[in-house]
């Protein structure tokens, strides 16, 4: 086995665990970054792996797979993004918290919207990422928001910890959290808590595409998602 294809699969590995920058995955193998770059963009050509914002996560290839999430929960949550798909034409997702990030474990329809031209850092710079941190306990909470200076991918995503503590507190009262163009222009998305019988991290079930195409029904969209995380 080259030592090429050795970095590559011990980095797939890392990423089965939890969303990981290139800093990080360069600091793990204990190689340059340009290098690790380099092989990630050829991972993401082939579809193994998917950049969210500064972070990277498995791909459609590699999630059939991924181990970390049971077998069953990876079935459930297939059935979950085609069924939503199927009713919305969005892409549809289920992701789960990964670490400081989100990992996706199932995807139906484009994933363009999943690689943003943007980088950025945090859960609460997406509405799935809002989903999921509305299901931590607060003390984990407050760490996640204790960040100074406060980062902002655009005018339009939250623009302190107070904003994220509204939009979590109105998901937690069963409202989806969404947004539109904060990480990409154009862009929405809406999303809920996908809640998993079996001791797990969060879950979410997000569908994203054109704002315009959300905003066409998005009535309709919140109910198909209501709908998903209900079954």
């Amino acid at each position: 086995m080259t030592t090429s294809l050795l970095r590559g699969l011990r980095a797939l590995e890392m990423l089965g665990g939890e969303a990981l920058g290139v800093s990080e995955i360069a600091r793990r193998l204990g190689v340059d970054k340009a290098g690790v770059s380099r092989m990630l963009g050829q991972l993401h050509a082939e579809g193994w792996v998917l950049r969210t914002g500064a972070r990277y996560v498995l791909g459609e290839r590699a999630l059939a797979m991924v181990t970390a999430d049971p077998a069953e929960v990876r079935r459930r949550a297939a059935r979950v993004a085609a069924r939503l798909h199927e009713r919305t034409g969005l892409t549809s997702v289920v992701v789960r918290l990964a670490g400081e990030g989100g990992q996706p474990v199932a995807v139906a329809g484009p994933t363009g919207f999943l690689d943003p031209e943007g980088p950025y850092e945090h859960l609460w710079c997406t509405a799935g990422g809002i989903a999921l941190l509305a299901q931590l306990p607060d003390a984990e909470l407050d760490r996640r928001l204790a960040v100074t200076p406060w980062p902002q991918p655009s005018a339009d995503a939250p623009a302190d910890a107070d904003a994220v503590r509204a939009l979590i507190r109105a998901v937690r009262a069963g409202a989806p959290a969404e947004e539109r163009s904060w990480t990409l222009p154009g862009a929405g998305c809406i999303a809920l808590p996908w809640p998993v019988v079996e001791p797990a991290p969060p879950y979410a079930v997000l569908a994203l595409g054109p704002a315009a195409d959300i905003d066409r029904d998005a009535d309709a969209v919140r109910q198909a998602l209501r709908d998903a995380v209900a079954r």
